[in-house]
C-alpha cells in the first residue's frame, strides 16, 4: 500500500513539473497586448494672473476617441496646498475632448490632475501651470503620496461612517 502511494506521489510530481515547464516556455509574443486608456492633458505652462483658460483632456482608447468617459474631473490646487483643491467636472465637447474653465486668481504655481475614468480604467495625469511670475518651489513640489484621492462616492460614504464611530 505504501509503495502505491509513493508511486502516485512521484507520478503527480512529474505531471506538475511538466506543466510548469510548458508555462515557462511562454514568450512575450504569446501574451495578449493590454489596451491602455490614454489622456493627453493639454494646458499652457504659463498664464497671466486673472486669466481664464479651458483645462483640456483628450481621451482615447486603442487609438479611438472616447466619447463616453464615466468621469473626467479636473482637480486644481496651488503648490503646497493640495488639501485645498478645487474640483471641476469636465464637459464632453467632441472627438474625445473634455474641458472645464478655470481662472488663475493669484500669482502662484498651480498643480492639477485630470482624473479620468473610462473603459474600466482610471488614469490621472498631472500638469503644472505657472500664473504670473511665481517660482516653483522644490520643497513644496507635489508629492502624490501626500495627496488623498476619493475615486467614488461610495468610498467617501464609508470614510464618513468610519469617522462617526470615533
Amino acid at each position: 500500500m505504501k509503495k502505491k502511494i509513493f508511486f502516485i506521489l512521484i507520478a503527480l510530481i512529474a505531471v506538475l513539473a511538466a506543466c510548469s515547464n510548458s508555462e515557462a516556455d511562454t514568450t512575450e509574443e504569446d501574451l495578449p497586448e493590454l489596451s491602455v486608456l490614454e489622456v493627453d492633458f493639454d494646458v499652457p505652462e504659463h498664464v497671466e494672473v486673472g486669466e481664464t483658460i479651458d483645462l483640456t483632456a483628450h481621451v482615447s482608447f486603442e487609438g479611438e476617441p472616447v466619447e463616453d468617459a464615466h468621469e473626467v474631473l479636473f482637480e486644481v490646487w496651488t503648490q503646497g496646498n493640495s488639501d485645498d483643491s478645487v474640483e471641476l467636472e469636465g464637459v464632453h465637447q467632441e472627438n474625445g475632448t473634455y474641458t472645464a474653465s478655470f481662472t488663475f486668481e493669484e500669482e502662484a504655481v498651480y498643480e492639477m490632475y485630470a482624473h479620468t475614468t473610462a473603459k474600466e480604467q482610471h488614469v490621472m495625469p498631472l500638469e503644472t501651470v505657472i500664473a504670473g511670475d511665481a517660482e516653483p518651489s522644490e520643497e513644496e513640489a507635489h508629492d502624490e503620496m501626500d495627496h488623498e484621492h476619493h475615486h467614488d462616492d461610495e468610498h467617501d460614504e464609508h470614510h464618513e461612517h468610519d469617522n462617526d464611530d470615533e
